[in-house]
């Protein structure tokens, strides 16, 4: 199973705090370096400073030379369809290609759901299904854009309008396309129609089993290969060598946080859906979610000064 690191960057994380992660899981040897994309604390800290997601991904592909780059994931509320497509073609040339010759950016998107981020910086923020139709037309837009036998084309939707559209450079290698969610209909459905892979979010192994099912339905629905279409899972992590590490993260995470529960409330709260304890509890989580078929796992790190975690997940999860 393929294990990345997912960081929020909207929780005061500055350049090179991020920088210092994505060197230490390039060099540990794990999969990738994925980002949040969000303007506003989503803990709801008002004094937290916050880095914008792409002018980081555009950084990194350069102080980067093989782990995978990404947002998880860019609501579809902050950017014009175009600018998204120009942005991830952008960086994806920053980054270079894989050792495979495949691209090292992914775009992830989503409808956006902080309500509190989109009035204070403008953005528009409409009911879900007016953001998931959005999110649809945007999709259309950025797949056709990168598409070089689609060009030129017009675009008459409900949010964008495009006239003999021509983008260039089309990126090559490809950009794969994430769309992230928790549902088990209309994220699916978008996925076989338009991405690459779907990213579940703190899902427990038997929703994950239940998600990959419903997307398979869904591409069989539109007669695309239900192999084709990758399943992922986004969810917190906090692992240790042994329990008395274990307890040791959790407890700074807390004091990090300002969560004043008891640490056995705190580890009650998540388990199921966050991989919690001792190396051994979290392979069988991990076994778990292979079960259901979930392909990669990218684990959402809240305590980045915590390098020492990230070398051991990389020594004892992902060998």
């Amino acid at each position: 199973m393929r294990l990345a690191i997912m960081l929020e960057g909207q929780e005061g994380l500055s350049y090179d705090t991020i920088l210092a992660v994505a060197k230490r899981t390039e060099a540990a040897g794990l999969y990738g370096l994925f980002r949040s994309d969000h303007y506003s604390s989503v803990a709801g800290r008002e004094s937290l400073e916050s880095t914008d997601a792409w002018a980081t991904l555009a950084g990194l592909a350069r102080e980067t030379e093989r782990i995978q780059l990404g947002p998880l994931v860019s609501p579809v509320t902050f950017r014009p369809p175009a600018v998204v497509a120009k942005m991830a073609a952008t960086v994806g040339e920053m980054a270079g290609p894989a050792a495979d010759g495949s691209a090292r950016v992914t775009l992830g998107m989503g409808t956006g759901w902080l309500e509190v981020e989109h009035r204070r910086h403008g953005f528009p923020f409409e009911d879900l299904d007016t953001r998931f139709r959005r999110l649809e037309e945007h999709l259309q837009i950025i797949t056709s854009l990168w598409d070089p036998w689609a060009q030129p084309f017009d675009f008459d939707g409900e949010f964008a309008t495009l006239r003999d559209a021509r983008f260039l450079p089309v990126p090559s290698p490809r950009i794969p396309v994430t769309i992230g969610g928790s549902g088990m209909r209309r994220t699916p459905s978008l996925v076989a129609r338009y991405a690459d892979e779907l990213n579940g979010v703190f899902l427990t192994p038997e929703r994950c089993a239940e998600q990959r099912v419903a997307l398979r339905q869904a591409c069989e629905l539109v007669g695309r290969d239900p192999d084709s279409a990758g399943y992922t899972l986004m969810t917190g992590a906090v692992v240790g060598a042994t329990d008395a590490d274990f307890r040791a993260r959790v407890r700074t995470l807390q004091q990090l946080t300002g969560d004043g529960s008891s640490l056995d409330e705190f580890v009650a709260r998540r388990r199921g859906t966050w991989i919690l304890g001792t190396v051994d509890q979290a392979r069988e989580h991990l076994g778990a979610l292979a079960a259901a078929g979930v392909e990669g796992v990218m684990l959402q790190h809240l305590n980045p000064g915590d390098l020492e975690m990230i070398d051991v997940v990389a020594e004892e999860l992902a060998a």
